[in-house]
């Protein structure tokens, strides 16, 4: 009976040690495949999420500075300036190819992020070709034609800023939950160090030693997402344009302190609240409701608009406006670039000012002379009305700046040009041509004898002295008078007539009115 209990007490002991022995192996096999899990789940997250949020942040961001350089080519129109932001677009595009090569393909760790990868692949060299064709375009189109054709890529280039985010947001959810898989490991990890505790302190230890290592991997994995989210902050804060951030209905999340710059207006002036803020009040209600018809059906608006400063200053702004769906697709924002580019807008205005007016006088040049008389004969052809040219050249005008220097001359002229003005009515315009030329159209002219008086009272006002810098300077007009359609229906012919009579004028002792006459036939010799 003794024998027997020995025996079946033996083999108790036996099981036991053999469910111990299959118990530790259970847990050490269940330990080491877990273990092998958790470590590929770690690589997937380093490697295979965080490294390429970086590298995407990265071409991202410099895809936005490309096209931020791109529109300042349009915006200042300036050849050297042109040439600076050429070099810093092509730094840019360099970049761009580094940080592809460094993600792909080594970065890409699922099927989902592989099919917008693949997509970036063949989009990318392409947006890089968009870029220098605009780039090539500069030096044979112009601007106007080039920024025509640049507007027209923009759906390609907003599609590949729209994958480059979808990239970015497929990395940061895969890191997401492989980070709440690691958790579940790590908690299995801590059971089956402590069963190993109790059934072995080394190899308990162990394990909680491993564990706490590749805890503390993962934490360095989710510290450097936050350090490219950190640096997208970071170009969010230092870019030189002003950006604005609102929800789906208008309401501002977020200003960046370009945009303080810019308006004056502060985060904590416009949080909650809508960018009519700040509005002009010169742009229409069409004007906001085709803004919004495309940004909702295009995803994008760009364009110019006035908006007023915090100090009532009124502005112009160049502006580029994108939807940008959330991480919950039910979600959506708009973020907008906007640029001051008043100062630029009144240098064109001045450029062209230049082209078609007279710096000294202020009075239209030769080719807006050309053009109104151009549009005053269509309005005579059409009312059945006459109309006068009047060349005026100024007698004795090359003594006074012999004699008393250009300074004074130049003086003289222009009050000769604001006696003109005033002898004249809204609709006649007086052009100076060169020199001490003026040419002169008068309009709604329905009896040749209308202009006599008219010419009488230019020569009356301008042989008046006029005093510059203390200086009594006397000049008199000799005027030369072309009629249209009596003389010629032409610019060209009744200029010419007109200056023709106006040497008659001269001749005849200055200071006269000449009317263009045609010469007398020559008499026929009779046999």
């Amino acid at each position: 009976m003794r024998t027997y209990l020995i025996r079946k007490t033996n083999a108790r002991v036996y099981v036991v040690i053999t469910l111990s022995i299959v118990l530790v192996s259970a847990l050490i096999l269940g330990g080491l495949l877990t273990v092998r899990r958790l470590d590929s789940y770690i690589r997937i997250m380093y490697y295979g999420n965080s490294a390429p949020i970086g590298h995407l942040a990265n071409i991202r961001a410099a895809q936005a500075d490309v096209r931020r350089l791109q529109w300042r080519i349009f915006a200042t129109r300036d050849t050297a300036k042109a040439a600076e932001y050429a070099r810093e677009i092509n730094a840019n595009l360099s970049g761009i190819a580094r940080e592809w090569q460094l993600y792909y393909p080594e970065g890409v760790s699922s099927a989902a992020e592989k099919q917008i990868a693949e997509q970036l692949r063949l989009d990318l060299p392409q947006a890089s070709m968009i870029i220098w064709e605009s780039l090539r375009r500069l030096k044979t189109d112009g601007y106007d034609k080039t920024m025509d054709w640049y507007q027209q890529q923009m759906p390609f280039l907003d599609r590949l800023d729209h994958l480059l985010a979808e990239d970015i947001d497929t990395n940061i959810s895969q890191a997401a939950k492989f980070a709440a898989m690691s958790n579940v490991i790590f908690d299995r990890i801590l059971w089956i160090a402590v069963a190993l505790l109790v059934l072995g302190l080394i190899g308990g230890i162990g394990g909680v030693v491993v564990s706490l290592r590749w805890r503390r991997q993962r934490d360095d994995a989710e510290l450097k997402s936050r350090e490219h989210r950190w640096l997208v902050d970071q170009v969010f804060n230092s870019t030189k344009d002003g950006v604005i951030i609102t929800d789906r209905s208008g309401r501002i999340t977020k200003v960046n302190p370009a945009f303080t710059k810019m308006t004056g207006y502060t985060e904590v002036d416009v949080l909650g609240k809508n960018p009519s803020l700040w509005s002009s009040g010169r742009q229409t209600t069409e004007f906001y409701a085709e803004m919004w018809r495309c940004l909702l059906d295009l995803g994008h608006w760009e364009g110019q608009m006035w908006n007023r400063k915090k100090s009532g200053d009124i502005y112009l702004e160049s502006l580029s406006i994108t939807a940008i769906p959330g991480l919950d697709q039910s979600e959506l924002n708009f973020a907008a670039v906007c640029s001051d580019i008043t100062q630029q807008h009144a240098e064109q205005e001045f450029q062209g000012y230049l082209a078609t007016h007279d710096p000294l006088t202020a009075l239209p040049n030769r080719l807006l002379f050309v053009e109104r008389m151009t549009q005053a004969i269509a309005r005579g052809n059409r009312a059945g009305s006459r109309v006068a040219i009047l060349f005026l050249d100024l007698d004795h005008f090359k003594e006074i700046n012999d004699s008393l220097g250009h300074g004074i001359g130049d003086g003289t002229l222009m009050t000769v040009a604001t006696r003109l003005k005033g002898c004249l009515r809204e609709v006649d315009t007086v052009a100076r041509l060169g020199g001490d030329e003026f040419a002169i159209v008068l309009e709604d002219i329905h009896e040749v004898e209308q202009i006599e008086p008219i010419a009488r009272k230019l020569l009356a006002s301008v042989g008046e002295p006029i005093v510059v810098d203390g200086h009594r300077v006397f000049v008199t007009p000799s005027i030369g008078v072309s009629v249209y359609p009596d003389h010629g229906d032409t610019p060209k012919t009744l200029v010419k007539l007109a200056d023709e009579a106006m040497y008659v004028a001269k001749n005849a002792g200055k200071n006269a009115i000449r009317f263009y006459k045609e010469p007398e036939p020559e008499p026929v010799e009779q046999c």
